[in-house]
């Protein structure tokens, strides 16, 4: 399916607009340009309450975050990670969308302010999510005034990676409270650049192959590195036993195929993973919602998702 006319119309707005590609920034230079989070996504939803939290690492720093609470919320938590590559975007940026996404799904919404590379390239920004969802696991209940019963992990883009290595890490560390759910919406998954999608939307998809390299470059620049399982998640060789899983892949995006490779591997890992590609979308739809129906379809999908959750719902 072709990107859909709304879309179309926005990328060509885009451009018109005489951004950079980010392949031609350095890494100030492109944080001078507003994210397409910030630039796009409009008005948030209301919320009952909006307060930032720092969170402790064995490092010795803290990392902000900010709680989102909707006027009814249930007794669970996503713990949210946002995209741009590891260089780009902040808890601010994405301030309209998760405060919509509690609203949206009644369920607290914690987003995490990572550390961004070059300034700390990995493992920093993993470090930072890992220690954000074992400390919300720890103090979820204090937070929502109720027993936490489900500890949900979820990114977009980058974000997503850092969701689901840091939920695998999580896995393997003695006495933690287990993610009950990932929601990983476009993630990147691995360094390759090699795959059909990688090919077909090279250039002209408002994300670029030459981007993702430079992304590449700041957050992991030792290129044997990214073939860690903690820098590419499809590289681990274990992912038995990760929590349910829902993945959804924009289907004009470089990433799509690594991403989907990723939920069959999930699969035959025998995690319960259900892959949704998003037709006529392009990566960064989540900010996108207003303009296109399509991405509104999709957000309102995810939403489902996580409203329907089964496990939840016992």
């Amino acid at each position: 399916m072709s990107i859909d006319q709304p879309t179309l119309d926005l990328l060509d707005r885009v451009r018109m607009a005489g951004r950079k590609s980010f392949s031609a920034c350095t890494a100030p230079e492109a944080r001078a340009f507003p994210t397409l989070m910030k630039a796009l996504f409009g008005e948030g939803e209301a919320v009952a309450q909006v307060r930032d939290v720092d969170i402790p690492t064995p490092q010795g720093h803290q990392v902000p975050a900010r709680l989102y609470l909707p006027t009814q919320h249930d007794d669970r938590l996503i713990v949210f990670f946002h995209g741009g590559g590891w260089v780009l975007g902040s808890v601010a940026d994405y301030g309209n969308f998760t405060a919509t996404l509690a609203a949206r799904t009644g369920t607290a919404v914690l987003s995490v302010d990572y550390r961004l590379a070059p300034e700390s390239p990995f493992p920093g920004p993993v470090e930072d999510a890992l220690a954000a969802l074992d400390h919300a696991g720890q103090e979820g209940s204090q937070w929502l005034g109720q027993p936490l019963s489900r500890l949900i992990a979820m990114g977009d883009s980058a974000g997503a990676t850092l969701a689901t290595v840091a939920t695998r890490r999580l896995r393997d560390t003695p006495g933690a409270r287990q993610v009950d759910l990932q929601v990983l919406v476009y993630p990147v998954t691995d360094a390759g650049f090699d795959t059909p999608s990688y090919r077909e939307f090279a250039q002209g998809h408002l994300l670029s192959a030459d981007d993702m390299r430079w992304f590449w470059d700041h957050y992991c620049p030792d290129t044997a590195a990214r073939r860690h399982p903690d820098a590419s998640p499809l590289q681990a060789t274990d992912l038995a036993c990760l929590p349910p899983t829902r993945l959804f892949t924009a289907a004009c995006d470089p990433l799509r195929d690594e991403g989907e490779a990723y939920g069959r591997r999930l699969k035959a890992a025998g995690v319960d993973c259900d892959v949704v590609r998003c037709e006529g979308l392009l990566h960064a739809f989540l900010s996108m919602i207003h303009y296109s129906p399509n991405a509104a379809q999709a957000f309102d999908t995810i939403v489902q998702s996580l409203v329907t959750d089964t496990a939840f719902h016992r």
